[in-house]
């Protein structure tokens, strides 16, 4: 099947936020099919307890020494999504921008995988050519997609030029020709053209992103279980807890020493109240996974700026055999692939483009994990024989404006990227493109 290449912008259609908003509005229509949200005691086991950090491993990234470089090749976008950040302000940098962002997060940023993000990437009308340039200089190429624009021709072009993986972003809250109102289970065979397309020209691996709240939340385990179906194809699932700036009376936003007024045609990601009613932590979506997959365990972690608790983006990689997961990697191997990769290749990894087979079990003296899922496979010899493989899930908490009109970011932050030769969240670059900084103040009253 091929896939849908028409678009919701052109340079007549959507060419200023105004446009864009009445998209916003109509996915936010998508979304809130009704004033309920989904009773999360009924899909989550509360008497679960949920992840302990000092059981985990924290990542040990820094600001120079991170394993992700994010590149936002553009801000224009073929679809909508609800709860984007990203407002059309400049369209597409140009290849000689691209590159120099590229190499200065080389020099400085000591990056192993460069992730090519916006906007929609695949739309650059230079993006065979700035995957090449990844390749030329050593580096990994990830591509965060909507996938809408992707066909057999282009897909070939970016394998020819060195692309190791797509990250499809699929959600309910998205505005996509013939797709729009679908739930997320609906969506699931949209998900899988994108599998078949990436496994029939190969070598190519295929990941996925999805937003959620209290509203689709449900629908995550059986969407992983999907993944699982698709075993061998689909490294990688991101859930992505959904986040936005308080737009409501009382609550004041402050840049460089002044008020800024907040408005939804300036920043994508505000939200009012009803939206924060549907919000939902990194520690519910854990819980969620345990209550319907035993064996589920995360290993990794990174905190937040402001709270010892917080924990904003926790991993795990997943130990499985059929369509089941029989175990997860502990923290010591996580470390231990870590510091491995750090000391042989120069630079840490987030470990996506590297295959999880029997040879694990050469950790099971050093990691608990590991040794669990070998005693197991020793006890029941018949899962020898069928395919072993491992896939991640990356639960992900954006930022979280706290009761002290605090914000919460995620600490030695993966996902900074360049503005004006400085380095600036790229969820929050929009405050900085907009006010020449960011809201460093909120009062809540």
């Amino acid at each position: 099947m091929l896939l849908e290449k028409e678009t919701l912008e052109n340079d007549e259609k959507v060419g200023d936020i105004g446009s864009l908003y009445k998209y916003r509005e109509e996915a936010k229509e998508v979304v809130i099919k009704d004033n309920t949200h989904a009773n999360l005691a009924k899909f989550i086991d509360y008497d679960i307890a949920g992840p302990d950090k000092q059981k985990l491993f924290r990542f040990p990234w820094s600001i120079n020494d991170n394993p992700i470089a994010w590149v936002e090749v553009t801000d224009k976008c073929n679809i909508y999504c609800n709860g984007c950040y990203r407002n059309r302000m400049d369209g597409h940098k140009t290849f000689e921008e691209i590159k120099n962002e590229i190499l200065f997060m080389k020099r400085w940023r000591n990056v192993d995988n460069v992730y090519l993000a916006g906007g929609e990437p695949l739309i650059h009308p230079k993006i065979v050519e700035i995957v090449q340039f990844i390749t030329d200089q050593k580096l990994k190429t990830s591509l965060i997609s909507n996938g809408q624009a992707l066909d057999k021709e282009l897909l070939k072009k970016l394998k020819k030029a060195g692309a190791c993986e797509i990250s499809f972003h699929v959600d309910s809250g998205q505005i996509r020709k013939g797709w729009s109102g679908k739930d997320e289970l609906e969506l699931i065979a949209l998900r899988q053209n994108f599998v078949d397309l990436l496994k029939k020209e190969g070598k190519v691996k295929c990941n996925f992103n999805m937003t959620v709240s209290k509203r689709n939340v449900k629908d995550v385990p059986e969407t992983v279980q999907w993944v699982l179906d698709n075993r061998g194809k689909v490294g990688g699932l991101t859930i992505i807890t959904l986040r936005g700036a308080l737009l409501e009376d009382g609550v004041e936003y402050y840049a460089n020493g002044k008020q800024v007024k907040l408005s939804k045609k300036d920043l994508g990601y505000v939200s009012d109240k009803d939206d924060r009613s549907a919000y939902i932590y990194s520690s519910d979506v854990y819980k969620l996974l345990k209550t319907n997959f035993k064996d589920y365990e995360a290993a990794a972690y990174l905190g937040g700026t402001q709270g010892h608790t917080a924990i904003k983006w926790l991993i795990s990689i997943s130990l499985c055999s059929g369509n089941k997961i029989v175990g997860a990697l502990g923290p010591n191997a996580v470390k231990i692939y870590n510091f491995a990769h750090h000391l042989f290749k120069g630079n840490y990894s987030v470990g996506g483009n590297s295959p999880v087979g029997r040879s694990i079990f050469f950790l099971a003296p050093f990691d608990k994990g590991v040794r669990k899922v070998f005693w197991k496979f020793l006890a029941r010899p018949w899962l020898f024989f069928k395919k072993f493989y491992g896939f991640t899930i990356s639960i992900v908490q954006p930022p979280d404006i706290l009761e002290n009109g605090n914000i919460e970011m995620c600490d030695s932050c993966p996902d900074l990227t360049l503005y004006k030769g400085e380095l600036v969240n790229s969820c929050r670059l929009d405050e900085v493109r907009l006010n020449g900084a960011l809201m460093e103040k909120i009062v809540i009253k």
